[in-house]
């Protein structure tokens, strides 16, 4: 069986469980927005960070180099377990010892009990890191996309029980622990376990890519909660939540989709990446699809962000109205920038990638410091700067890794582009002419329209792109 073919049904099964999980998961956010208050998942934002921020440097890129690896010998792989345990063990100590110190620092005393408690998913993702690694490697997903899949199920309706309770905040960072239980339970009762060895000697070379691939890691998690961080010192819990509400909103799609394509494009790319002109043409032909797919869903959203915000938030969250529209128009940039960087590491260039993330690394927060003093709309509209910013500087790098010219990729993103174009200007247009009907009936009118302008446009634009969405559901043809 090809690659290709391989990818594709990891893709089916991946994508497959994780839409039907997503369905359950955004119902259960949005009722979650509804119960909780701003100031709650301000509170959560900043847990957030300091959480992804660690796991970062716990994960040391270990996981990736033994994906990334053409061979592991298993007296290797037991040493890379110990390795994996004292490391996430290590950072869990400290991170449970300075919780009183992030309280200072974040100038909120409710923060220590929530870092102290949150640091026990140290302990769950130790568990869980090596077994999903070599499922990774041997493209198991669809094992993978069902522990995925009954993880995010069960931790969601979790989180909405105690939220209905009234735990407020801790509803949020108790479901995270229990979805690091329950993942890492899933993972060892079927996966492929390792006994853990602690002697280090041997482990090198894993040790290189691992630092290289996680320093550049790291400095993406930074820069990605550069906006937070930032925020969490210039803006009330209140106004924090607001943004990280409408963002979470915007990129929730992305975080889904980029899941299951990272997850399943960093083994595929390792595995082609002796056939430069194979590889090549699959990276452009699933940046064609993910923007193809992503555009509508996001776009769209932004141009029926008033009433979807007044129909599914409430009046509590209005402010969240203009910042959701803002990032949600850069978000399909961010996922394509997310798939090259991926495929940067796949193919073993991981210092590339790291000198990428130091550059975006200092753009970002650049444009975060200054939009910040604007409020959570300042904030917001940063974005429009940085991520096409960055996504120029950094594409010379990701070309000379990869092969790919800036034209094949412009001339890759310009169908789906003018197809969303096209869209959001017939749904403002049809504002227009439905304003006096009632919210739930415009609400109805405005989607349909949207959709059916973006198939029209997109059939006639290119219509080789429903040949490719079918193979993709299909799985079959990929030798084709």
């Amino acid at each position: 069986m090809s690659i290709e073919h391989k990818t594709l049904t990891a893709l089916r099964w991946t994508a497959g469980t994780r839409l039907v999980g997503q369905a359950a998961t955004w119902a259960v956010t949005l009722a979650l927005v509804r119960i909780l208050a701003p100031s709650d998942y301000g509170l959560m934002a900043i847990v957030s960070v300091v959480m992804s921020i660690t796991t970062s440097l716990a994960e040391l890129g270990l996981g990736a180099s033994l994906v990334q690896a053409r061979r592991v010998e298993p007296e290797l792989l037991a040493r890379v377990a110990g390795f994996v345990w004292l490391l996430h063990l290590g950072l869990g100590a400290m991170l449970l010892a300075a919780a009183r110190l992030a309280g200072w620092v974040f100038a909120d005393a409710r923060l220590i009990p929530l870092f102290q408690v949150a640091s026990l998913q140290f302990v769950f993702i130790a568990l869980g890191a090596v077994p999903q690694a070599l499922a990774s490697r041997g493209l198991n997903f669809k094992w993978l996309s069902r522990v995925e899949f009954t993880t995010a199920v069960t931790t969601s309706l979790a989180t909405l029980v105690m939220a209905l309770y009234g735990f407020g905040v801790w509803a949020l960072v108790l479901g995270n622990v229990l979805g690091s239980a329950i993942r890492a339970g899933l993972l060892v009762s079927r996966g492929e376990n390792v006994w853990p060895d602690f002697r280090l000697r041997g482990i090198g070379a894993h040790l290189d890519f691992g630092a290289k691939y996680s320093g550049g890691n790291l400095a993406w998690i930074l820069v990605n909660q550069a906006d937070v961080l930032v925020g969490s010192r210039l803006m009330s819990k209140a106004a924090l939540g607001v943004y990280s509400v409408s963002l979470h909103l915007a990129t929730l799609p992305m975080q889904k989709m980029m899941s299951v394509i990272n997850q399943v494009a960093f083994p595929a790319v390792a595995r082609l990446q002796d056939d430069p002109e194979r590889l090549k043409r699959r990276l452009l032909q699933a940046t064609g699809l993910l923007t193809t797919v992503s555009v509508p869903v996001l776009w769209g959203l932004a141009a029926v962000a008033p009433e979807f915000v007044a129909i599914v938030l409430g009046a509590k969250w209005s402010a969240a109205t203009r910042t959701l529209q803002m990032v949600t128009l850069v978000v399909p940039l961010r996922m394509v920038s997310g798939l090259f960087n991926t495929a940067v590491a796949g193919v073993g260039r991981a210092g590339t990638a790291l000198r990428n993330t130091i550059t975006t690394a200092v753009v970002w927060p650049a444009c975060f410091l200054v939009g910040a003093f604007w409020g959570a709309e300042g904030l917001a509209a940063s974005w429009l700067v940085a991520i096409p910013a960055t996504f120029l500087m950094n594409f010379p790098r990701t070309s000379a890794s990869l092969g790919v010219a800036f034209g094949d990729v412009l001339r890759t993103l310009v169908r789906p582009t003018l197809a969303g174009l096209v869209m959001v200007a017939a749904i403002m247009s049809t504002r227009l002419a439905v304003g006096e009907l009632g919210l739930p009936l415009r609400t109805v009118i405005l989607i349909a329209v949207g959709a059916a302008t973006y198939l029209i446009m997109i059939t006639l634009l290119d219509r080789a792109v429903w040949w490719q969405l079918r193979q993709l559901v299909s799985a079959r043809g990929a030798n084709a």
